[in-house]
């Protein structure tokens, strides 16, 4: 059994943690499988209404391993693309439609860890998180988070967080809308935990609805998305 993600179920509360704190919870190909794995798994299960995302250490997540990479220096084009394909499906949140994905960040969320971050429907953040896209002063550019990122913040801002390869404090993080809560580290579990609790508490067939409606509305022109929102049925009841 894997130990790279631990699981915890408490109650609806499906609670997901990144567990390689002395690789920075870097995202090598075990850990994009098993997280892909769970999310599908927590959006199967009836009983899970809300997931949580967090991770062990002081780092959130360091984006890719690139070590990984540099470790393999056989790397098929095959296993390259599948490699990509997971961490795509992961910054997407494609696993899960219909339940809330809330991430639990206390500590510097870079790269790819920003993408996986702030791919979830709520981020809550401590005063010790960080956000940042340094890929820029290796030399490369993670193309594959930079849509999502645009998206999240903007042209300009997506621009200048990846030419510079600057981290942003939570406070800034919060103000581009990257963060929704900010709380001292200490309160952070305990904040995640009630927000997921309160969640849990509402009817979940509402709860998919909204978020199917939210996502297509981001995606689609305002008038088609208008139109979008009228077709779905969703009764919010049990």
């Amino acid at each position: 059994m894997s130990d790279v993600l631990l699981k915890k179920r408490n109650g609806a509360i499906e609670r997901l943690t990144l567990n390689r704190p002395e690789k920075r919870n870097a995202l090598n190909s075990e850990l994009v499988t098993e997280l892909n794995k769970a999310l599908e798994a927590a959006e199967a299960d009836e009983e899970a209404r809300v997931i949580l995302l967090a991770a062990n250490g002081s780092v959130f997540c360091a984006g890719a391993d690139f070590k990984e990479f540099a470790d393999q220096p056989d790397d098929t084009s095959a296993a390259s693309s599948s490699r990509s394909a997971g961490m795509g499906r992961l910054f997407q949140m494609s696993p899960v439609k219909t339940k809330p994905v809330i991430a639990v960040v206390d500590g510097p969320a870079l790269g790819g860890g920003a993408a996986l971050a702030i791919a979830c429907d709520i981020v809550i953040a401590s005063d010790k998180a960080q956000f940042g896209y340094p890929e820029i002063k290796r030399g490369f550019t993670v193309a594959g988070v930079l849509p999502y990122l645009v998206r999240h913040v903007g042209l300009k801002a997506a621009f200048d967080l990846c030419a510079t390869g600057r981290t942003i404090d939570v406070g800034e993080a919060r103000d581009l809308g990257l963060v929704s809560n900010v709380v001292k580290s200490k309160d952070l579990y305990l904040e995640a935990e009630t927000v997921a609790a309160q969640l849990a508490g509402y009817s979940a067939d509402a709860l998919s609805v909204m978020k199917n409606i939210i996502y297509q509305a981001n995606d689609l022109p305002l008038d088609e998305a208008i139109a979008f929102a009228r077709t779905v049925k969703g009764s919010g009841k049990e």
